[in-house]
């Protein structure tokens, strides 16, 4: 079907859980897209998973979506989806090298907190916000409730990264 030119999906879309890149791969080849943009997709999972630092975030991501109710002990929050997704949509728009430095860990507050070994700045993400505050030239940078769009997230962490 056609509408003002543009192609429109002849199927309902299904939702697939996929855990490795055979899975993506397996799914990609079984939707009805055109070959180059299959082609496109698989060269950008193929970059994705050959960059070290890209798969380091994937794999830290992964784990920290398992953290249960209480994981500290103390009575913290699991990490909510929306921001494990928040943090995945990044990755899709960023370099391996926007990451090298970046450790990424749990708050108790359903959130991740990222720090820059270089620059010790840190950001908080959460699932419609994020907050940061870094020391650069002497100077204090920092904000906080910053809507989430991967883009100005992805800025953010280039400037005090």
């Amino acid at each position: 079907m056609e509408d003002n030119g543009t192609m429109m999906a002849s199927e309902p879309a299904t939702g697939y859980t996929t855990a490795t890149y055979a899975d993506v791969m397996d799914y990609i080849h079984s939707v009805h897209i055109s070959r180059e943009d299959k082609q496109r997709v698989k060269s950008r999972l193929a970059i994705e998973i050959d960059g070290k630092n890209l798969e380091r975030v994937y794999r830290r991501l992964d784990h920290l979506a398992t953290l249960q109710r209480d994981w500290d002990g103390e009575g913290a929050l699991p990490i909510s989806p929306r921001v494990i997704k928040n943090v995945k949509d990044v990755l899709l728009i960023s370099e391996d090298a926007d990451w090298a430095d970046w450790l990424i860990g749990p708050d108790s507050n359903a959130t991740l907190g990222l720090q820059s070994r270089a620059t010790k700045a840190c950001i908080s993400i959460g699932a419609r916000e994020y907050s940061y505050y870094a020391r650069k030239d002497g100077k204090r940078l920092g904000d906080s409730h910053v809507e989430f769009t991967p883009e100005a997230f992805l800025k953010t962490m280039r400037e005090i990264g």
